[in-house]
Protein backbone atom coordinates (compact mmCIF):
# COMPACT_ATOMS: atom_id res chain seq x y z
CA UNK A 1 0.00 0.00 0.00
CA UNK A 2 1.24 3.65 -0.76
CA UNK A 3 -0.73 5.66 1.31
CA UNK A 4 -1.78 9.25 0.20
CA UNK A 5 -0.54 11.72 3.21
CA UNK A 6 -2.34 15.15 3.42
CA UNK A 7 -0.30 18.21 4.99
CA UNK A 8 -1.87 20.62 6.46
CA UNK A 9 -0.25 24.65 6.69
CA UNK A 10 -2.55 27.33 8.48
CA UNK A 11 -1.68 30.88 8.46
CA UNK A 12 -2.09 34.53 9.41
CA UNK A 13 -0.20 37.23 8.00
CA UNK A 14 2.54 35.24 7.93
CA UNK A 15 5.11 36.85 5.00
CA UNK A 16 8.09 36.74 6.67
CA UNK A 17 7.98 32.35 6.54
CA UNK A 18 5.64 31.18 4.86
CA UNK A 19 7.63 30.54 1.77
CA UNK A 20 9.86 28.62 2.84
CA UNK A 21 7.28 26.56 4.38
CA UNK A 22 5.23 26.05 1.32
CA UNK A 23 9.33 24.93 -0.22
CA UNK A 24 9.89 22.83 2.20
CA UNK A 25 6.07 21.07 1.93
CA UNK A 26 6.89 20.85 -1.91
CA UNK A 27 10.03 19.32 -2.14
CA UNK A 28 9.00 16.10 -0.73
CA UNK A 29 10.91 13.12 -1.89
CA UNK A 30 8.19 11.21 -1.15
CA UNK A 31 5.60 11.50 -4.48
CA UNK A 32 2.03 10.79 -3.29
CA UNK A 33 1.46 13.73 -0.88
CA UNK A 34 -1.58 16.62 -0.83
CA UNK A 35 -0.97 20.04 0.29
CA UNK A 36 -3.61 22.01 1.87
CA UNK A 37 -3.49 25.59 3.16
CA UNK A 38 -6.11 27.37 5.72
CA UNK A 39 -5.45 31.13 6.05
CA UNK A 40 -7.15 33.00 8.77
CA UNK A 41 -7.90 35.97 6.48
CA UNK A 42 -4.18 37.68 6.56
CA UNK A 43 -3.86 41.40 5.95
CA UNK A 44 -0.26 41.60 4.46
CA UNK A 45 1.14 39.63 1.49
CA UNK A 46 0.69 35.82 2.84
CA UNK A 47 -2.18 35.31 0.30
CA UNK A 48 -0.02 36.37 -2.61
CA UNK A 49 2.68 34.33 -1.73
CA UNK A 50 0.41 31.47 -1.63
CA UNK A 51 -1.00 32.16 -4.95
CA UNK A 52 2.24 31.93 -6.12
CA UNK A 53 1.99 28.41 -5.70
CA UNK A 54 -1.56 27.71 -6.33
CA UNK A 55 -1.37 25.14 -9.00
CA UNK A 56 0.16 22.97 -6.77
CA UNK A 57 -1.92 23.28 -3.78
CA UNK A 58 -4.73 20.97 -3.34
CA UNK A 59 -7.07 22.94 -1.53
CA UNK A 60 -6.95 26.75 -0.29
CA UNK A 61 -9.00 29.36 1.11
CA UNK A 62 -8.57 32.40 3.28
CA UNK A 63 -10.92 33.42 5.22
CA UNK A 64 -12.15 34.36 8.80
CA UNK A 65 -11.96 31.53 11.75
CA UNK A 66 -12.26 30.89 15.62
CA UNK A 67 -8.55 30.71 16.13
CA UNK A 68 -5.82 27.74 15.43
CA UNK A 69 -7.50 24.68 16.27
CA UNK A 70 -10.42 26.27 14.07
CA UNK A 71 -8.15 26.05 10.91
CA UNK A 72 -6.69 22.99 11.87
CA UNK A 73 -9.94 21.48 11.74
CA UNK A 74 -11.00 23.34 8.74
CA UNK A 75 -7.77 21.64 6.85
CA UNK A 76 -8.42 17.97 8.46
CA UNK A 77 -11.81 18.29 6.90
CA UNK A 78 -10.75 18.94 3.65
CA UNK A 79 -8.33 16.92 3.41
CA UNK A 80 -8.28 13.53 1.70
CA UNK A 81 -5.69 11.65 2.34
CA UNK A 82 -4.84 8.83 4.40
CA UNK A 83 -2.63 10.53 6.97
CA UNK A 84 -2.75 14.08 8.42
CA UNK A 85 0.34 16.07 9.28
CA UNK A 86 0.75 19.31 10.07
CA UNK A 87 3.63 22.16 9.14
CA UNK A 88 2.75 25.38 10.71
CA UNK A 89 3.45 28.54 8.50
CA UNK A 90 6.58 29.31 10.72
CA UNK A 91 8.17 25.76 10.20
CA UNK A 92 10.20 23.69 8.04
CA UNK A 93 9.52 20.38 6.68
CA UNK A 94 12.86 18.43 5.95
CA UNK A 95 12.63 16.64 2.30
CA UNK A 96 12.37 13.44 3.42
CA UNK A 97 9.95 13.63 6.05
CA UNK A 98 6.86 12.21 4.50
CA UNK A 99 8.91 9.50 3.39
CA UNK A 100 9.92 8.17 6.90
CA UNK A 101 6.64 8.23 7.92
CA UNK A 102 5.45 6.63 5.19
CA UNK A 103 8.19 3.94 5.94
CA UNK A 104 6.99 3.19 9.74
CA UNK A 105 3.19 2.53 8.38
CA UNK A 106 1.50 -0.34 9.88
CA UNK A 107 -1.96 -0.51 8.78
CA UNK A 108 -3.38 -0.59 12.88
CA UNK A 109 -1.24 1.90 13.61
CA UNK A 110 -3.45 5.61 13.99
CA UNK A 111 -1.11 8.01 15.06
CA UNK A 112 2.76 8.49 13.94
CA UNK A 113 5.38 10.26 16.19
CA UNK A 114 8.54 11.93 15.15
CA UNK A 115 10.82 14.03 16.54
CA UNK A 116 11.80 17.88 15.55
CA UNK A 117 14.58 19.77 15.39
CA UNK A 118 13.71 23.00 17.27
CA UNK A 119 15.83 26.05 16.29
CA UNK A 120 16.11 29.70 17.01
CA UNK A 121 16.78 31.34 13.77
CA UNK A 122 18.07 34.65 15.53
CA UNK A 123 21.30 33.00 17.59
CA UNK A 124 21.23 29.87 15.32
CA UNK A 125 21.13 27.74 18.33
CA UNK A 126 19.02 24.29 18.16
CA UNK A 127 18.24 20.99 19.29
CA UNK A 128 16.40 17.73 18.88
CA UNK A 129 13.08 17.29 21.10
CA UNK A 130 11.78 14.00 20.93
CA UNK A 131 7.96 13.26 21.45
CA UNK A 132 6.74 11.76 24.77
CA UNK A 133 5.13 8.23 24.77
CA UNK A 134 4.36 8.04 28.35
CA UNK A 135 0.69 9.65 29.50
CA UNK A 136 0.29 10.88 32.42
CA UNK A 137 -2.23 12.39 34.05
CA UNK A 138 0.12 15.68 35.18
CA UNK A 139 2.24 16.30 31.81
CA UNK A 140 5.18 18.13 33.23
CA UNK A 141 7.81 17.72 30.81
CA UNK A 142 5.30 16.40 27.90
CA UNK A 143 6.91 16.91 24.62
CA UNK A 144 3.93 17.19 21.78
CA UNK A 145 6.36 17.32 18.82
CA UNK A 146 3.44 18.60 17.20
CA UNK A 147 5.47 18.78 13.59
CA UNK A 148 6.12 15.33 13.88
CA UNK A 149 2.69 14.18 14.58
CA UNK A 150 0.56 12.01 11.90
CA UNK A 151 -2.44 11.00 12.40
CA UNK A 152 -4.54 8.70 9.94
CA UNK A 153 -7.74 10.29 8.97
CA UNK A 154 -10.03 7.82 10.13
CA UNK A 155 -8.80 8.04 12.98
CA UNK A 156 -10.12 12.18 13.33
CA UNK A 157 -13.10 10.50 12.53
CA UNK A 158 -12.89 8.36 15.61
CA UNK A 159 -11.82 10.11 18.05
CA UNK A 160 -12.46 13.91 17.15
CA UNK A 161 -11.15 16.85 15.84
CA UNK A 162 -9.10 19.56 17.36
CA UNK A 163 -11.59 21.06 20.50
CA UNK A 164 -11.65 24.54 19.34
CA UNK A 165 -12.03 25.59 22.84
CA UNK A 166 -8.22 25.45 23.56
CA UNK A 167 -6.53 28.13 22.12
CA UNK A 168 -2.97 26.96 22.87
CA UNK A 169 -2.65 23.85 24.21
CA UNK A 170 -4.41 22.26 21.77
CA UNK A 171 -2.13 19.48 20.50
CA UNK A 172 -1.82 18.71 24.06
CA UNK A 173 -5.33 18.01 24.68
CA UNK A 174 -6.02 16.29 21.14
CA UNK A 175 -2.89 13.96 22.32
CA UNK A 176 -4.21 12.97 25.79
CA UNK A 177 -7.86 12.50 24.35
CA UNK A 178 -6.70 10.39 21.64
CA UNK A 179 -4.48 8.14 24.29
CA UNK A 180 -7.84 8.21 26.85
CA UNK A 181 -9.80 6.72 24.21
CA UNK A 182 -7.06 3.91 23.09
CA UNK A 183 -5.62 5.05 19.79
CA UNK A 184 -2.84 3.16 18.57
CA UNK A 185 0.71 5.29 18.66
CA UNK A 186 3.59 4.61 17.16
CA UNK A 187 7.29 6.58 18.01
CA UNK A 188 8.86 7.38 14.64
CA UNK A 189 13.12 7.45 14.97
CA UNK A 190 13.35 10.50 12.75
CA UNK A 191 13.68 13.57 12.98
CA UNK A 192 11.13 15.30 10.47
CA UNK A 193 10.70 18.95 10.44
CA UNK A 194 12.07 22.69 12.03
CA UNK A 195 9.69 24.09 14.52
CA UNK A 196 10.95 27.98 14.97
CA UNK A 197 10.79 28.97 18.26
CA UNK A 198 8.49 32.37 18.36
CA UNK A 199 4.83 30.86 17.78
CA UNK A 200 1.95 30.87 19.52
CA UNK A 201 2.73 28.01 21.79
CA UNK A 202 5.22 29.73 23.33
CA UNK A 203 2.95 32.87 24.37
CA UNK A 204 -0.27 33.44 26.43
CA UNK A 205 0.87 31.71 29.94
CA UNK A 206 -1.89 32.51 31.84
CA UNK A 207 -4.56 30.76 29.07
CA UNK A 208 -2.10 27.70 28.92
CA UNK A 209 -2.15 27.48 32.52
CA UNK A 210 -5.78 27.22 32.99
CA UNK A 211 -5.99 25.04 29.92
CA UNK A 212 -3.52 22.26 31.18
CA UNK A 213 -5.58 22.54 34.87
CA UNK A 214 -8.71 21.18 32.03
CA UNK A 215 -6.57 18.52 30.29
CA UNK A 216 -5.57 17.56 34.03
CA UNK A 217 -9.76 17.21 34.83
CA UNK A 218 -10.67 15.60 31.71
CA UNK A 219 -7.90 12.88 32.23
CA UNK A 220 -9.25 12.08 35.71
CA UNK A 221 -6.75 14.19 37.92
CA UNK A 222 -7.53 15.95 41.14
CA UNK A 223 -7.78 19.21 42.19
CA UNK A 224 -4.08 18.76 44.22
CA UNK A 225 -3.15 17.46 40.54
CA UNK A 226 -4.32 20.72 38.97
CA UNK A 227 -2.44 22.98 41.87
CA UNK A 228 0.64 20.62 41.84
CA UNK A 229 0.49 21.66 38.08
CA UNK A 230 0.38 24.78 38.51
CA UNK A 231 3.29 24.77 41.13
CA UNK A 232 5.58 22.98 38.56
CA UNK A 233 4.75 25.51 35.77
CA UNK A 234 5.61 28.48 38.40
CA UNK A 235 9.09 26.85 39.16
CA UNK A 236 10.15 26.71 35.98
CA UNK A 237 8.50 29.90 34.68
CA UNK A 238 11.19 31.53 37.32
CA UNK A 239 13.97 29.47 36.91
CA UNK A 240 13.64 29.93 33.24
CA UNK A 241 13.89 33.91 33.69
CA UNK A 242 17.00 33.62 36.27
CA UNK A 243 18.48 31.36 33.63
CA UNK A 244 17.98 33.75 30.89
CA UNK A 245 19.93 37.01 32.55
CA UNK A 246 23.10 34.84 31.68
CA UNK A 247 21.66 34.55 27.82
CA UNK A 248 18.75 34.45 25.44
CA UNK A 249 18.87 30.15 25.21
CA UNK A 250 20.82 29.32 28.12
CA UNK A 251 17.35 27.77 30.16
CA UNK A 252 17.25 25.31 26.65
CA UNK A 253 21.17 24.43 26.65
CA UNK A 254 20.98 23.45 30.21
CA UNK A 255 18.11 21.11 29.48
CA UNK A 256 18.64 20.14 25.96
CA UNK A 257 22.57 20.51 26.05
CA UNK A 258 24.44 21.69 22.46
CA UNK A 259 23.83 19.75 19.47
CA UNK A 260 26.81 17.97 18.34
Amino acid sequence: MKPKVSIITISYNSEDTIEKTIQSVLSQTYDNVEYVVIDAASTDRTVEIVNRYKDKIAYFISEPDKGISDGFNKGITAATGDIIGICNSNDILLSDAVQKIVDAYEENVEMYRASELVRNFDTGYEYILHPTMTFKKIPTLFHVCHMGCYIKKTAFDKYGLYDVAFKNSMDLELLFRFHRKGAIMKEVDAVVGIFRLGGVSQAGEKVKRNECREIIRRNGGSVFDEYYFLTYLWIKGKIKKVLTLFGKDIASKVRFGVKK
